[in-house]
């Protein structure tokens, strides 16, 4: 149910069991996802599943909605170009932790989830994704950038067109 708990306040009674919560997280899902983007899920010839495994990994990769939307771009750029998502956040559900910088052994791991080795989505989420990640994953915003980083004093996100300007930055 990775990707479908959606994440919220939820007013939850001492003797709910697990299946009640879960109900309750799931049908806040089912209401959280409109009709709308339903529509333009199946207008893009892409299913809720993939929307879900693409907004966790952007849910996990940076903070501001704003930033989500140009990620998200950059991301399905990638997939569209057959060129691999390289995403930290996938190395990070693998390994379970979060590094400053992952090394190169950390990229070669053979998981499924390794976004590094392996071209396209994973095959599965990474995380419950908030509502603003999931509108990123069905409406991107199409830049000139290829690249980005965040700031880790800062939490700022740096969008670069070319690898040697992201490898600057680095």
């Amino acid at each position: 149910l990775e990707g479908y708990l959606f994440p919220d306040t939820y007013r939850i009674f001492i003797d709910a069991g697990a299946e009640e919560i879960i109900f309750k997280m799931l049908s806040n899902f089912d209401k959280k996802l409109t009709l709308e983007m339903r529509d333009e899920i199946r207008r893009q010839k892409k299913t809720i599943y993939e929307i879900i495994i693409m907004a966790s990994i952007i849910e996990k990769e940076v903070r501001t909605e704003a930033d989500m939307k140009i990620v998200s771009g950059i991301f399905w750029n990638r997939i569209n170009n057959g060129i691999a998502l390289n995403s930290c956040a996938t190395l990070a559900y693998i390994l379970g932790v979060n590094k400053k910088q992952y090394s190169l052994a950390d990229t070669k791991i053979a998981s499924p989830y390794n976004t590094y080795k392996y071209r396209g989505l994973p095959p599965g989420p990474i995380a419950s994704p908030g509502l603003n990640a999931i509108k990123a994953a069905i409406y991107p915003e199409y830049t000139d950038y290829n690249y980005f980083l965040s700031d880790p004093a800062t939490g700022q996100t740096i969008f670069r067109r070319s690898l040697n300007e992201h490898n600057a930055n680095k």
